[in-house]
Parts: structure tokens; sequence; C-alpha cells
């Protein structure tokens, strides 16, 4: 599954918390968010679409979670490719012969920063998630148009809502059907961080912001990180076109897709 413009081309590698990785191509220029499964993997999944690590520009990193950062080690130490990742997350890293492998290739940013990468302008914003440094990005085009990319989030922040206003194409978190995380097998420490501001978008949370998205320019989203647990695809899609029904949205006006946890 791949959402392409004239553009640019967004495809989720991987989605959930088993790992995280998405391909974004600008032109000639090619980038990842995230690294959050095994340098093989990435590389077979990126050979799906006929292309490799080798030709990748730069991997920007939303924080520093396992399932979003695990293949980094051997992909910097491989490809020797640009990192770009928030200070207080890079400290965050428990790991530290990531943290060694990745120091010759990062490019520290933070919340509010705006740079250019190649043909693409990048947005920083921060996002509410029980890391030690966590952000979402906005990728605008030479065209004017934007990709919003805002997973692992408590809630909707002012910050957010502002950061993908007028990105035509958003990829969101809908990580879990609230029934189903209340009768499920997680422990009940567990379904309180998930629950929380510093944990994970629900379904319902989801699906009450995509109107907005929708009021203010953006005309295809993909929902992504489900908890494999918590949720399904069907609930989540469902959860969403009802909440757009209900704003009087028509189908012809947006697209709505659902990560897969593998593209393999």
């Amino acid at each position: 599954m791949s959402l392409t413009n004239p553009t640019y081309k967004v495809v989720p590698l991987f989605s959930g918390s088993s790992g995280n990785a998405a391909y974004i191509r600008c032109g000639d220029e090619e980038y990842l968010v995230d690294a959050g499964v095994s340098c093989k993997a990435l590389q077979t999944a990126l050979n799906t679409l006929d292309t490799d690590l080798s030709r990748i520009r730069a991997v920007f990193v939303t924080h520093e979670h396992h399932d979003h950062v695990k293949g980094l080690e051997t992909v910097s130490k491989k490809f020797g490719i640009p990192v770009y990742m928030y200070e207080n997350s890079y400290k965050g890293i428990d790991k530290p012969t990531l943290r060694t492998a990745l120091a010759p290739y990062l490019h520290f940013i933070s919340p509010g920063d705006s740079f250019a990468c190649g043909g693409m302008q990048v947005n920083v914003f921060k996002t509410p998630h029980d890391a030690c440094g966590s952000v979402g990005f906005r990728f605008n085009f030479s065209d004017g148009s934007a990709l919003g990319y805002a997973t692992d989030i408590g809630y909707i922040t002012k910050g957010i809502a502002n950061a993908l206003f007028g990105c035509q194409t958003v990829i969101l978190e809908s990580n879990y059907d609230v029934q189903m995380l209340k009768t499920g097998p997680y422990p009940y420490y567990l379904k309180q961080r998930i629950e929380s501001n510093g944990g994970h978008l629900s379904n319902d949370a989801a699906a009450a912001f995509v109107p907005y998205l929708l009021e203010n320019g953006t005309r295809k989203i993909i929902l992504a990180h489900l908890s494999e647990e918590n949720n399904t695809p069907r609930l989540a899609y469902d959860t969403c076109v009802r909440a757009l029904a209900a704003a009087g949205a028509e189908p012809k006006e947006y697209k709505i897709t659902v990560a897969m946890r593998s593209i393999l």
C-alpha cells in the first residue's frame, strides 16, 4: 500500500509495536522515517520497491523506543546514512553500541526546528509520548504539498494540529480500540500506560481528529501503528469513516487506508 502524488511517494514498510519504518521518495531522493526492524528486513522491504538502503539519503527518527530504532546500528555501520534525531531521544538510548554507531552520522534536531534536506523542507514538532524525546515530522515539497507523520502520540495537542494543518497526506496513529484494550489480556499497568497522555492514540481519538484534517486540506490518511492485540484494521478504518460521515464528509472527498504490519 502506498500513496503517491506527482511530487512524492510514501510507503509504510512496517507499522506496529513489532517495528516501524516508512519510505518516502521525493523526486530522485529517498528517505526513511524510523528503522525499527532489522537491517535485513529493511533491505528486503526496500527491494520490493526496486530500491535499497544504499540509496537512502537520510533517516528521520521519531523517538528512541526499540520498535523505532532496532535496525539503526547496523544501518549506520554498513551504509553511513545521516540520521536526524532529537538530542533528548539520543541520550535516552539504552544501548551504548547504538549510540556509538550513530554518533558520526547524527544531526540533532529539536521540536520547532525547520530545515532543508534535499528537495524537502522538514518541520519538527513535539509529540506526547513516554520517551525521553518524541517528535513528529511535516515534510514540505516544492509544489506546495506536504506530508505529515504523527504516531506514538498520547493525545492530539494544539502543536500537532497546527503542524498537520494543510497536509495533503497524513500518517496518523490509530493504535487501539478502547473496548478491546479494556477486555484484553494486557496487565492493568500496561493498559493504563497505553491510555495515558504519554501513551498511544485510540481509534476514537484518531477519528475525532480526522474531520479537522479534512476541513483543512488533507485528502489522504494512512492509519498507522495499530496494536496487534487491541485493534484490527477494520475497526480502525470503520471508526474513522463513521466520524467523517457524521461530520458530513463525502467519500469522494478523501482516501483512507490502513498501514500493514509489514509489506513483506
